[in-house]
């Protein structure tokens, strides 16, 4: 990176261009990592708000206002690099008229020290955003012992198919009847009743 040597005038327009392009590059990361915030669906400290979650709608209304605080901190945000872009733009032109073709190279030393400043914030706030996914994103809880529904505490022994049956719950509802489910049970019936051997005659 070039190093210069600069009057006390000239230092102040300097300091003055670069810290306004550091505030711009700042406010595009948070911008940046607030639509991540959004996609990624955690909450960063600044929004969480303690609200009594007891019910459903609690918890739903809870989560709207989240998402909203995000959703406001990144339209202020605009506001700002907005702002900042208007006196980064008249800092620049004024810079350029004073520096002269010498501006291009005071330019790219600037931007080359901004860069490495803010490959530091990028690099802390990727920690802090999975570090947040990590610790709000829900995990279930595969530890869990599921244990057979019924114990046989009588001397009857059961087929596998009765087991099976069991097993499946007292609120285990039986499959649904056909349509026609009467009109075959009578035909059924009349089949199985001409099959019985006739009573014999006195």
């Amino acid at each position: 990176m070039t190093s210069f040597k600069l009057l006390a005038s000239q230092a102040q327009n300097i300091n003055q261009y670069k810290n306004l392009r550091t505030k711009v590059a700042k406010c595009c990361a948070n911008i940046y990592f607030n639509k991540l915030y959004l996609y990624n669906k955690v909450v960063p400290k600044y929004a969480q708000l303690k609200i009594p979650k007891t019910s459903p709608a609690s918890r739903s209304t809870a989560q709207k206002m989240l998402t909203m605080r995000i959703k406001e901190e990144i339209k202020f945000l605009h506001k700002k690099k907005e702002q900042l872009n208007r006196k980064l733009y008249r800092r620049h032109l004024q810079a350029a008229q004073e520096w002269g073709k010498a501006w291009y190279t005071v330019h790219e030393s600037i931007q080359e020290s901004i860069k490495l400043e803010m490959e530091k914030k990028y690099k802390a706030m990727d920690d802090k955003i999975n570090k947040l996914i990590q610790n709000q994103t829900y995990k279930p809880n595969t530890s869990m012992n599921f244990y057979p529904r019924v114990f046989n505490k009588t001397n009857i022994t059961f087929s596998d198919d009765e087991l099976e049956l069991l097993n499946k719950g007292l609120k285990y509802n039986l499959s649904k009847k056909r349509k026609q489910w009467i009109s075959n049970l009578a035909l059924e019936a009349e089949t199985a009743v001409t099959l019985l051997t006739p009573p014999p005659v006195n």
